[in-house]
């Protein structure tokens, strides 16, 4: 999980301190609407995967992103 906030940190341009599995949309000045598509486009990039349209606007807590890397070779 830690592998996965460092990458999200780089992300967001923000300290991976400020991030947990439980940080949720909108606690983090810069996770904006934007940014969440920013997010979903850089972790399938990253983690080889894709995350169906449909359910990205589910998407609350950077856990909800990481249960979708887990499905991947690639996790952590």
């Amino acid at each position: 999980m830690q592998n996965f906030l460092d990458f999200i940190a780089t992300v967001m341009n923000v300290d991976a301190s400020q991030l947990t599995e439980d940080t949720a949309y909108g606690e983090i000045e810069k996770w904006d609407s934007l940014m969440h598509l920013k997010l979903v486009m850089a972790i399938e990039e990253n983690y080889d995967i894709e995350i169906p349209i449909d359910e990205v606007a589910h998407i609350k807590t950077l856990r909800d992103f990481y249960k979708y890397t887990q499905t991947s070779d690639n996790a952590d």
